[in-house]
């Protein structure tokens, strides 16, 4: 009982911190999917990947980016191609570059399919 409570406060954090920090309605997104776990070398920190669909567009997302209750803990949102992804990623920090790798194996896990 308590695992599946610990869980479940664990996907609906994800929500609020999308809605928090990128300003979507919650009920524009979808319910997140979690995609695994990648750790920084040096201090061996583990983060948490979650995938997340919106319904809105990039120009919404946008607007309401600008008015988001936290924004002010990020300097700036992108939307960006897969392939302009791929490129930023060498710029990432490692446990960020670990979460686009299992972004990549989901969408290739998902067109596989």
């Amino acid at each position: 009982m308590i695992n599946s409570k610990v869980s479940q406060e664990m996907f609906d954090s994800i929500v609020r911190e999308v809605v928090e920090e990128i300003g979507a309605p919650a009920d524009s997104l979808s319910s997140p999917i979690f995609i695994g776990i990648s750790r920084r070398v040096l201090n061996v920190r583990p983060t948490a990947f979650f995938f997340i669909k919106c319904n809105l567009r990039s120009e919404e997302i946008q607007q309401l980016y600008s008015s988001a209750q936290d924004s002010f803990e990020s300097t700036q949102l992108y939307a960006v191609s897969m392939s302009d992804l791929e490129n930023m990623a060498s710029k990432m920090p490692g446990c960020h570059r670990g979460g686009y790798a299992l972004y990549k194996l989901m969408v290739q896990g998902t067109s596989d399919s």
